[in-house]
């Protein structure tokens, strides 16, 4: 078994995993990256008869990668959908609220005689119809 392959792998794992834990949610699966990782690192230390002993580890930390990485995955599309939900209402109110305001913009300058009526239903008619 190729040694510096498990090395690197526990490197990126560890440095993943690290990251993941700079939230709380994200140290669920940071946790195990960091575990895993360790484990890596030692295996890559390891004789190759200590490395037949262990192999049957080294397969299921290889598992587990492979479903946290899924996983995480998932989350993080899951994130991305509900933060994209939120931002649009955000981005839709906040249009409506500048409408708004430029409704009562243009209105102020019909109160105070700059626009006149038909400057002004112009105008009224433009932001509405945006």
């Amino acid at each position: 078994m190729n040694r510096t392959l498990l090395k690197v792998a526990g490197i990126i794992s560890i440095v993943i995993g690290i990251l993941c834990c700079l939230t709380i949610i994200g140290a669920i699966i940071g946790v195990p990256l960091i575990i895993g990782g360790s484990k890596f690192n030692d295996y890559s230390k390891m004789n190759d008869e200590e490395i037949e002993i262990h192999k049957d580890s080294i397969l299921i930390w290889t598992i587990v990668f492979l479903f946290i990485n899924q996983v995480s995955g998932v989350i993080a599309l899951v994130a991305y959908i509900l933060y994209e939900a939120s931002n649009s209402n955000y981005v839709k109110n906040k249009r409506q609220n500048s409408k708004y305001d430029e409704l009562e913009r243009i209105k102020k300058l019909y109160d105070d005689k700059i626009l006149s009526k038909e400057e002004y239903e112009m105008e009224k008619s433009r932001i509405l119809n945006h």
